[in-house]
């Protein structure tokens, strides 16, 4: 799947959204949807919740 390059940006506390994001949403389990897939999970990675350290 080509947004999951995308694993090694993530925190470990964002981790487990990344996988519920990743494995739950059709964006990302739908070829035709990967560049929303990537879309969302770059997303996540900048929102707060994951930029806790």
């Amino acid at each position: 799947l080509a947004c999951h390059f995308l694993h090694h940006l993530f925190s470990p506390e964002c981790k487990t959204h990344f996988h519920r994001l990743y494995h739950n949403t059709r964006d990302c389990s739908t070829p035709t949807y990967y560049k929303r897939c990537a879309r969302l999970l770059t997303r996540l990675a900048m929102s707060p919740l994951c930029m806790q350290s």
